[in-house]
């Protein structure tokens, strides 16, 4: 199932799942973007075949109830209904900062953008402010009118707009297609007067007060910023923490690499934590069966003990490792608890 999580977040930019912790149907986990379910093989460890939900009737409702959980998850953890745990993720692969306008703050939100991780794209209507030297450290760079914006770039899932066009029709046009399409966030630079306008604008072209509310605009938090500078910080900022509200499970690109070279290992990953531990909620590790790793869940007493049991596991299940304690050699500086999830891969 991981090489089909990992070809939807490569195609989409994001998707969700979750995973049944205990009872009869531990182990049966859902894929929400392609709407279908994984059950595992409790004598050997192995995943089934897909289910088509044309099941029996106390496996269809054990479907029906983990398909509704992760559809009403907001972020990735362990969810409690009904005296049942389900684990829910929600992917994101290299968020993408998609900058609109390639005017003078463009350039340090473009800099500050990569620093922070993302994949960056700049587009503008005027071929010289989108050249190589004028943004060489950017992953893309678009030329076009911003009324071909849906043309031009993909309705990613994970998108975080930047719209810092040079006027309100060029906002406007932005705006009514960023709209119509997935994002994870969209901010739009520009006076109150000028938001106002084009606030007004969407309304009238038949947009709801919701999604027009959605806008962040003025885009960046109230710093007071002057300086292009100043206001690329104060965009980046709110930027990361509306990222950051959330909890997301990021992937890694060992653990991915890992896990599509096709050999048999056991994917380890942290659901739940209390106290102060190294890494968080969604991290991973993948296990080799000759005890090899790749990814991180924080070092440390959790991932040496981790990634010994990972060697032989061959169902799905979890195990809660205490920071701190025993195995004292290895330099433990953090306290707490974490869960940690178990799940064969490739067998």
């Amino acid at each position: 199932m991981y090489q089909k999580i990992y070809d939807v977040v490569e195609k989409r930019g994001r998707t969700r799942t979750g995973i049944i912790l205990g009872g009869e149907y531990a182990g049966l986990k859902y894929l929400a973007e392609e709407d279908c379910f994984f059950y595992p093989d409790n004598k050997t460890g192995e995943k089934a075949e897909i289910s088509d939900s044309a099941t029996g009737c106390s496996s269809a409702a054990a479907e029906d109830f983990l398909k509704e959980t992760v559809t009403a998850a907001v972020e990735t953890g362990v969810v409690k209904v009904k005296n049942q745990e389900i684990f829910v993720e929600i992917y994101e692969k290299n968020p993408r900062l998609i900058i609109l306008g390639g005017g003078h703050v463009s350039l340090p939100v473009a800099e500050i953008g990569k620093l922070l991780g993302f994949h960056v794209t700049v587009m503008d209507d005027r071929e010289d402010f989108v050249t190589q030297e004028r943004f060489p450290q950017v992953d893309e760079r678009i030329t076009g009118d911003f009324e071909t914006l849906s043309e031009k770039i993909p309705p990613y899932g994970n998108a975080w707009y930047v719209v810092v066009t040079r006027g309100h029709l060029g906002d406007s046009a932005c705006a009514r297609q960023i709209l119509k399409r997935p994002f994870a966030y969209f901010g739009m630079i520009g006076s109150k007067t000028k938001v106002r306008i084009t606030r007004e604008k969407l309304l009238e072209e038949g947009f709801t007060e919701e999604q027009v509310n959605s806008i962040h605009a003025p885009i960046g938090l109230p710093i007071g910023g002057q300086m292009p500078a100043e206001i690329a910080v104060s965009i980046m900022a709110e930027i990361v923490q509306e990222k950051n509200r959330h909890f997301r499970t990021y992937c890694d690109e060992d653990v991915e690499a890992a896990v599509r070279c096709g050999v048999s290992g056991t994917m380890v990953t942290i659901i739940e934590k209390k106290g102060s531990s190294p890494r968080g909620t969604g991290s991973k590790m993948f296990v080799f069966r000759d005890g090899r790793t790749a990814g991180s869940i924080g070092g440390g007493k959790v991932e040496f003990e981790a990634g010994k049991h990972a060697v032989n596991v061959h169902t799905t299940e979890t195990r809660v490792y205490e920071l701190g304690q025993g195995v004292g050699d290895l330099g433990m500086i953090c306290g707490g608890t974490v869960k940690v999830l178990f799940e064969p891969v490739n067998v």
